[in-house]
């Protein structure tokens, strides 16, 4: 459907404009400010994500929805935490009226998408940020360091391990399975949320694109 390739459209444009992000969000932490330019990218591509969704939720209504309004509004459904599945299948009647009925299969599949899904709570945080920006102003930044672990090791193909963060050394060498490396990382992150704003988009692309490829398929 025409809804599902714009929204393509939309999440690759996304991907296109990362290069420029980087080089800005390193601007903006070289000179200590933060620029409009790099507001103006973010604010864009968040909402070029948060309409993607929109047109995955409208391709699904005009598939297997059904409403007595003759022209309903039709979005993205998604929860805050504290809402359970049972309330969240509501939500999903308001937001894409008849499809709980016609094709419940869908919404245990939007369901996953959820903070209580399998990929975290980023849609939420996603939505609620974008909101600000859509109806109050730019949401603001803040330039902020902040200190970090990185754990590394090898594994063999298709294994797994569990790991003990407390028995793991910094500075473990190669003769350990797995060390750690501690230092510091400077980052820009959302006032009202404190969160890192480049971490978030990194994670948001590649998770809109696989919600329009699986809903498409269906």
């Amino acid at each position: 459907m025409a809804q599902f390739d714009d929204a393509r459209q939309l999440v690759n444009h996304c991907k296109r404009k990362f290069p420029e992000l980087n080089k800005l969000h390193a601007e903006c932490l070289t000179q200590h400010v933060i620029k409009h330019d790099f507001l103006i990218e973010v604010k864009n591509c968040m909402e070029n994500l948060r309409s993607a969704l929109d047109y995955c939720a409208v391709a699904l209504f005009m598939k297997y929805g059904k409403s007595k309004k003759s022209n309903p509004k039709i979005y993205f459904p998604y929860v805050n935490q504290g809402v359970d599945r049972l309330k969240f299948q509501e939500t999903v009647e308001r937001c894409i009226p008849g499809l709980p009925a016609s094709r419940p299969d869908i919404v245990d599949l939007l369901a996953t998408y959820q903070y209580f899904g399998n990929t975290g709570n980023w849609l939420s945080v996603l939505i609620i940020i974008t909101n600000e920006n859509k109806h109050e102003q730019l949401t603001p930044q803040v330039q902020k360091e902040y200190l970090e672990v990185i754990i590394s090791g090898t594994l063999q193909s298709g294994e797994s391990v569990k790991i003990d963060l407390t028995n793991i050394p910094l500075g473990g060498g190669p003769d350990k399975p797995f060390h750690a490396e501690a230092g510091t990382w400077s980052g820009l992150e959302f006032i009202n949320t404190g969160v890192l704003v480049m971490p978030l988009l990194e994670y948001a692309v590649p998770n809109v694109m696989q919600i329009v490829n699986e809903l498409s398929a269906i």
